[in-house]
C-alpha cells in the first residue's frame, strides 16, 4: 500500500517538474524568439551610439552588396548589416596574411577608436572571427530581449567578458584607426534565428540627429528596400563561397554612404598589400563570422547640410 502511494507521489513530482520545465523553456523561447516583433513598428531601443561617430566617414547600406552574404528571414544573397569605416589612410602599413590579403594594424593605444555598449544589457558571447581581426561581441538588451546586437572585429577592453552586464555608453572595446567594424541587429537570440533589421530602424531620433548633422536626411539613406533588392538581386557563390558576384556594370556607389568630411583615398600611396586598392582588408566570412574593409572609391557622398 505504501509502495503504491510512494509511486504515485513520485509520478506526480516528476510530471510536475516536467510541466515546470516546459513552461520555463517555452517562456524563454517566446521571449527570445522574436516571433511577436512587428517589422513595420520596431521599437527604438538603442540608447547610445556604439562608435565614436566623429571618426567614421563611410557606412554601408542595409541589404547592400558590400562584403559577403549576411542574410536571413527568407531573404538571401545580400548584406543585412552595416559596415562602419573610418577615414582610410592609404599609407598605413598593413600586414599580409597567408592569402595575400592586407590586415590592418592592431590598435596602438594612442589612436584607437572607442566602441561602446549601445544598450543596457548583457554580453551573451564573445567569439573568434573568421579573419583574425578582433572578436565578435553579442549583446542582449535588458529592455528589448527579443533582439541581439552583434558587433564585429572589436578588441575588448579589460574586464569585458561573456556574461558581463553593461550600461549604455560604457566603453567595451576599441578598433584600430585604419580598420572598419560592422554591426548587425538580429531579431531573436536563438540559434535558428537569422532575421535582421537595420541599426537605424531601432535608433531613436535623439541619436539619429548626430547622423543628420553629418548630412543624412532620413534613415532610408542607409537602407535598401527588400523590394528593390529582390528586383535587383546578386548571385552568391554557394555554401563555401558567400562572396557576391555583382552583375555587369553594377554601380558600387549605391552600396555606401559617405558622411560629410569624407575624402576619397589615394590608392597610389598605398602601403604593402594595398597597391591600387587591391589586397585591401576583405569583407568576407559568413553570418557567424565577418570581416570589415576599407571604403570603396566612388561611393555616394552626403554633404553636411547644416
Amino acid at each position: 500500500m505504501y509502495l503504491k502511494y510512494d509511486m504515485k507521489l513520485w509520478i506526480k513530482i516528476v510530471l510536475g517538474l516536467l510541466a515546470a520545465l516546459i513552461i520555463v523553456v517555452g517562456g524563454y523561447i517566446v521571449t527570445h524568439s522574436g516571433y511577436r516583433i512587428d517589422r513595420n513598428n520596431l521599437p527604438q531601443f538603442i540608447q547610445a551610439d556604439f562608435v565614436d561617430l566623429s571618426k567614421i566617414y563611410s557606412i554601408s547600406k542595409f541589404r547592400s552588396g558590400e562584403g559577403h552574404d549576411f542574410s536571413g528571414g527568407g531573404e538571401t544573397c545580400r548584406s543585412m548589416k552595416h559596415y562602419f569605416t573610418p577615414q582610410y589612410d592609404p599609407t598605413a602599413k598593413f600586414i599580409l596574411d597567408a592569402e595575400g590579403k592586407g590586415l590592418p594594424p592592431k590598435p596602438d593605444g594612442k589612436t584607437d577608436i572607442p566602441i561602446y555598449a549601445p544598450v543596457d544589457g548583457r554580453i551573451i558571447s564573445i567569439s573568434e572571427e573568421h579573419t583574425p581581426i578582433g572578436k565578435q561581441i553579442s549583446i542582449r538588451p535588458d529592455h528589448a530581449s527579443q533582439f541581439t546586437i552583434r558587433l564585429f572585429h572589436i578588441y575588448p577592453v579589460d574586464g569585458i567578458k561573456a556574461l558581463s552586464s553593461v550600461k549604455a555608453g560604457q566603453q567595451i572595446g576599441v578598433i584600430g584607426k585604419n580598420q572598419g567594424t560592422d554591426l548587425a541587429v538580429q531579431i531573436g537570440g536563438l540559434p535558428w534565428n537569422q532575421n535582421f533589421v537595420s541599426y537605424f530602424e531601432v535608433m531613436p531620433d535623439s541619436l539619429f540627429a548626430a547622423y543628420q548633422a553629418r548630412g543624412a536626411t532620413s534613415r532610408s539613406d542607409f537602407i535598401i528596400t527588400k523590394e528593390y533588392r529582390d528586383a535587383h538581386p546578386f548571385v552568391c557563390g554557394g555554401d563555401m563561397n558567400e562572396m557576391f558576384q555583382h552583375p555587369q556594370n553594377y554601380d558600387r556607389s549605391a552600396d555606401d554612404v559617405h558622411l560629410s568630411g569624407y575624402t576619397a583615398p589615394n590608392y597610389g600611396q598605398s602601403g604593402p598589400g594595398l597597391e591600387n586598392g587591391s589586397g585591401a582588408q576583405n569583407r568576407g566570412g559568413n553570418t557567424n563570422q565577418s570581416t570589415s574593409a576599407q571604403p570603396q572609391s566612388g561611393a555616394s557622398t552626403i554633404q553636411n547640410q547644416n
